[in-house]
């Protein structure tokens, strides 16, 4: 019996190991042998204004970034950045992918550079990855240029004078445009005329500071309310040439050096007894002094 549940023991050991291993192949088994997707899709019925918003969702298991361009009627083949039609064919805007695969892209088609290209006609988005261009798919939909659109104002500088053109209907008479600021205060209301074919143009300086606001364009009788993104950029203010004073030369100060003696000079002391002039004299009471002590040395030796 101790045999048989000793054998048993090892089998329970062995087994469920082996079997979590084997759950563990087949789960990751698909991962390892898909190479990778790209998927695109939009939501809505597939007909949208231009300037409308329109929002695009995916999968991307090849990389971390999807890249988005967009294809259609005078635009390149290869596809262009989705938020400037004029940009270098091939190129395009990236979206992260999140941490499950998935990637979401909201695109605001009235805020795009060069929307005057986009015609009524059928579009196409391509969405790649990044790393992996050759992964890739698009979906197709078709954008219609409405009777009321208002083309994209360019960044200006403060003072300079700038155009707002667009079309609306034939029925109405006049847009209100409103330049709110990024709080949502309106700074500046212009009410411009529309002409008898539709089209509307208005001009006016800017004189708000750098920044960036945005312009509402709405007329009471239509439904719509177009919104567009408006840049104000810092002038270019030419850099002042510097003007360098010219150098005056003070003259050096005389500052007398001590001289320092080495240690190899000798340095003579000065007497400190002050010398007292000899009178002329001296030397003669010397001499006769001297021959007086001679004359008595003389006369002593005799004796």
């Amino acid at each position: 019996m101790t045999r048989l549940n000793l054998n048993k023991l090892r089998l329970n050991i062995w087994f469920y190991p082996f079997v979590m291993f084997i759950a563990v192949i087949c789960i990751i088994h698909p991962v390892l042998a898909e190479d990778g997707t790209v998927s695109i899709s939009y939501r809505g019925a597939g007909g949208y204004n231009i300037g409308d918003v329109i929002t695009f969702d995916g999968r991307n298991t090849v990389g971390n970034t999807t890249l988005l361009k967009i294809t259609g009627p005078n635009l390149p083949d290869a596809g262009v950045p989705v938020y400037n039609l004029d940009g270098v064919p091939g190129s395009g805007n990236t979206v992260p992918v999140n941490a499950d695969g998935s990637w979401k892209f909201v695109w605001y088609s009235a805020n795009v550079a060069g929307i005057e290209k986009m015609i009524t006609a059928r579009y196409t988005f391509i969405a790649a990855d990044i790393a992996d261009p050759e992964k890739k798919a698009s979906t197709s939909f078709l954008m219609k240029k409405p009777e009321f659109y208002v083309n994209q104002l360019k960044a200006a500088h403060p003072g300079d004078y700038v155009e707002l053109s667009g079309s609306a209907e034939q029925s109405v008479t006049y847009v209100k445009i409103d330049i709110t600021d990024s709080e949502g205060r309106i700074l500046h209301t212009f009410i411009s005329p529309v002409s008898a074919t539709g089209s509307f143009n208005y001009g006016f300086h800017v004189d708000i500071q750098p920044g960036q606001y945005t312009v509402r364009v709405s007329n009471p009788s239509l439904e719509n309310t177009l919104t567009s993104i408006f840049a104000v950029i810092p002038p270019e203010t030419p850099t002042p040439a510097l003007t360098t004073p010219p150098v005056t030369q003070t003259p050096a100060g005389t500052v007398p050096v001590p001289s320092v003696a080495s240690p190899d000079q000798t340095t003579p002391v000065a007497s400190l007894t002050p010398s007292i002039p000899l009178s002329p004299i001296i030397p003669i009471a010397g001499l006769v002094i001297s021959g007086l002590i001679a004359l008595t040395w003389s006369i002593g030796k005799r004796k």
